[in-house]
Order: C-alpha cells, then sequence, then structure tokens
C-alpha cells in the first residue's frame, strides 16, 4: 500500500532526534506510520504506529515517551515499585497482624496461667497429705480427767441411753444422708503437745457445711464431751475418736452418730495455731471481765488484760482464750472456738497477696487433710466464692438440751440424737 511523502513521519528521523513534533502537527486520518517487524517466515511486515498526541514528547531514555504535564489538581498516580527480583513487595495484610496480635496475648496469657499454677502448687505442696492407712487404731488411751474418778449415774439410766446409742447407729447405717450440692469438711484442731510422740485428742471439732446450691456456710461445733458410740470401740466421748484411731475414726464415729456424710477432713494442732494468729496481726475479740483472768494466766508472755472490752488478740491470747473450759462449761468454750475461727475468715479474705503469701507459709506445714492436691486446687480456685457465703452458727447439744451424767467416771453430756440429727440436717441440706 503506497502513502504519500509529505503525510509519512520516517520513524528513522525520530529515532536520530527528531523527538519534537511541531504544534501544528496533527493526526493524520486514514494515513498511519508503520514500522516494519519481522514475521514468522523471516519478512518484514508493516506494523501500524499510533501517532502522539499534540504536547506529547519522546523520552531520551529508552525510547520511551514521557508523560504528558499533569493539570492543576491532578494527583500523580504512584505504582509500587519492584524489589530486586522485580517483583512487588507484599506487606502483612490486616488480617495476618491480628492473628499475630492474637497469638502473642495467648501466648502471654499461658505464661502468667502457668505462673499462677506453680505458686498455687508450691503452697499445696506445704500441706501434709494423709491415707486413712496412716494412722493406726490403739486398744486404748489415757484417760482426759487424768486421775479425777466420779460417781456414776444411776445403772439403769446409763443402760438406757446406750441401748440408745445402739439403735441410731442402726438407723444412721441405713440412712446416711448427703448431697453433691454440699461440701462437708470436717474441723480438727488438737491438743497434742507433741504430735510425733503423741496423738492427743481432738480439741475443737467444727463441721464446715458448703451448700453450693443456696450459697451458704454452716459451721456446727460439735462438744468434745459429748457421749457416743464409736465404732469397734464402744461407748466414749466423742474427742476420744480421734485419741483411739485420728481423724478417720473420729469421721467415722460422727458419720454413725450424727447420720451425715463428711467428705473431708482438715487438721491443725492448737499449739501451731498461735503462729498462724500472729501471722495476720491477731484477731479482734471482745472478752469480759470474767475471760481476763484466763487469758492473763494461760499468756504469760503476752501485755496483761485490765479489764473487759475488745481487744486485737495475739496468738498466745487467742489460743488461751479459744481453750477456756470453766466459764460456760463447753459450751462457751465452742462459741469461743467459733468466734476466732470467723475472725480469721475475715481477716484472711481481706488480706493483700503478700499478706496471704506468709499467712499460708505458716499455717500450711501444721496442716494434714484427706483431701489430694487436685481438689485442694479447685478449692482454693474457689475459696473466694466461698468466703463470701454468709455463714451461720449452732452447736451440738445446744444450751439446755442434753443431760449432765458421769459414765465410767467421767463427766459426758447425753443428747436426744433424734432431735439433733434432724435439725443437722434440716441446717445443713434444707
Amino acid at each position: 500500500m503506497d502513502y504519500k511523502d509529505d503525510d509519512i513521519i520516517n520513524i528513522n528521523q525520530q529515532e536520530a532526534g527528531d523527538d519534537d513534533i511541531t504544534e501544528h502537527e496533527d493526526y493524520v486520518s486514514d494515513e498511519i506510520r508503520h514500522e516494519r517487524r519481522q514475521t514468522s517466515n523471516g519478512e518484514r511486515a508493516d506494523r501500524p504506529v499510533r501517532k502522539r498526541p499534540q504536547g506529547e514528547r519522546r523520552s531520551e531514555h529508552n525510547g520511551q515517551r514521557r508523560p504528558r504535564p499533569r493539570t492543576d489538581g491532578e494527583r500523580r498516580e504512584r505504582r509500587p515499585r519492584p524489589n530486586a527480583n522485580g517483583k512487588k513487595k507484599k506487606g502483612w495484610s490486616k488480617k495476618k497482624k491480628g492473628l499475630l496480635i492474637a497469638i502473642i496475648i495467648v501466648a502471654f496469657l499461658l505464661i502468667a496461667l502457668g505462673v499462677v499454677i506453680a505458686v498455687i502448687f508450691h503452697f499445696i505442696n506445704l500441706i501434709d497429705f494423709k491415707k486413712d492407712s496412716d494412722y493406726e487404731i490403739y486398744d486404748s488411751i489415757a484417760p482426759d480427767d487424768g486421775n479425777v474418778v466420779y460417781p456414776n449415774s444411776p445403772k439403769e439410766e446409763i443402760e438406757t441411753y446406750e441401748d440408745k446409742l445402739r439403735k441410731n447407729l442402726e438407723k444412721n447405717a441405713k440412712e446416711l444422708k448427703s448431697d453433691d450440692n454440699v461440701l462437708n469438711i470436717l474441723l480438727i484442731g488438737t491438743d497434742s503437745r507433741n504430735p510425733a510422740t503423741d496423738r492427743g485428742r481432738s480439741d475443737s471439732m467444727i463441721l464446715v457445711s458448703v451448700n453450693k446450691k443456696s450459697k451458704k456456710v454452716v459451721m456446727t461445733s460439735f462438744l468434745r464431751d459429748t457421749w457416743v458410740q464409736i465404732p469397734d470401740i464402744g461407748p466414749q466421748r466423742l474427742n476420744a475418736a480421734y485419741a483411739y484411731g485420728g481423724p478417720p475414726l473420729l469421721v467415722k464415729t460422727m458419720q454413725a452418730n450424727f447420720g451425715i456424710r463428711i467428705d473431708k477432713y482438715v487438721t491443725i494442732n492448737f499449739n501451731s495455731f498461735k503462729d498462724t494468729i500472729d501471722t495476720i496481726g491477731g484477731v479482734d475479740i471482745r472478752v469480759t471481765d470474767e475471760e481476763v483472768p484466763y487469758i492473763n494466766s494461760g499468756s504469760p508472755n503476752s501485755e496483761k488484760l485490765k479489764q473487759g472490752g475488745k481487744y486485737t488478740l495475739n496468738g498466745e491470747q487467742a489460743l488461751t482464750y479459744s481453750r477456756i473450759r470453766y466459764i460456760g462449761t463447753d459450751f462457751g468454750r465452742t462459741q469461743r472456738q467459733r468466734t476466732v475461727m470467723d475472725e480469721i475468715f475475715r481477716k484472711t479474705k481481706d488480706m493483700s497477696l503478700s499478706e496471704l503469701s506468709d499467712f499460708l507459709e505458716k499455717i500450711l506445714p501444721n496442716v494434714s487433710t484427706n483431701f489430694d492436691k487436685g481438689e485442694i486446687f479447685w478449692l482454693l480456685l474457689k475459696a473466694s466464692d466461698y468466703l463470701s457465703y454468709p455463714r451461720t452458727e449452732q452447736s451440738i447439744p445446744n444450751l439446755g438440751s442434753y443431760k449432765n451424767m458421769v459414765i465410767d467416771g467421767m463427766m459426758v453430756l447425753g443428747i436426744d440424737f433424734d432431735k439433733y440429727n434432724k435439725q443437722l440436717k434440716e441446717s445443713i441440706y434444707g
């Protein structure tokens, strides 16, 4: 196809430097510049070449055209620069960044959780974990009252009472009350001066019943002088069960006589109890004028109290206070023990982490239990909830609802088991 010479722009001239196109040049309709190209059979073919629009100039570098000038307000489009391999750099997407942050947070939480669990098990390992087989059952024990012997109650009265004991044992063996929503923990305070050589007796027995359904705690004190039937031993004072067979036999005795399941026990020696109270800074107790002389005589190393009133008792004073037996009989004594326990619960609930750590370091080595480590772990996790439950207190027997008796030369308490077993079940499970 032929073209007119004046309508064709010579490509060779343009490459030689004729880069400028005058303002009068225009596109020639139907007349196209061609540049030759090699075809598959070696022949050259003409390829249409676009005419440059007015104002466009060919670049001086690599034969590329220069971009047209930008008008006012027009933004230059930025294109991603290629990397060394000629590929575009790929940045972190929002999704990947979010995933990385989530992984970091989870890792941090797992580390923190691991630290918390390690600290908890550090304290758990301070406890003395026991099995029932660790306790030997003795054939005999030392008398509780020393060499003091009192005249026995009438024989017929004793036989009638002990016959009721046997019938009560048979009844409870068939009707032992339990509930998965109730955790019954028997707190045992012993009076042993040297636990390694002398088991002692259970000086204090408080059943802590945690009702997870009704969200309440019932603390029931059992009087040590209550005359009961000890399985495989016979009629004895309640506190003698511990002396014969330790916590397992005491738990078995209380279940047999009071008809409720006791899930676990925790034992603490009262002589180490005073160190525990000193660790929490003492307990705030209101004492009477009548109690002051007993506290002073039993706490020779403490500052003497002058009169009744509210005091912060140190460990030595609090221990003496809780063991006073000659005011209000054993009822007043168990009430004092519950008062001290309630004050300990109150103070531990408000402790800082460092104070709680010191408290646990002191008390736990003196604690033995048949809880296993896993159970203690979950109990500690729930402790803050349980400590917030409202607490009620009671004792068995109650004032004015027992009978003073003398059996085998010992002063004991005879009670109506039908009445108290019903009361106990209603207060704990009701």
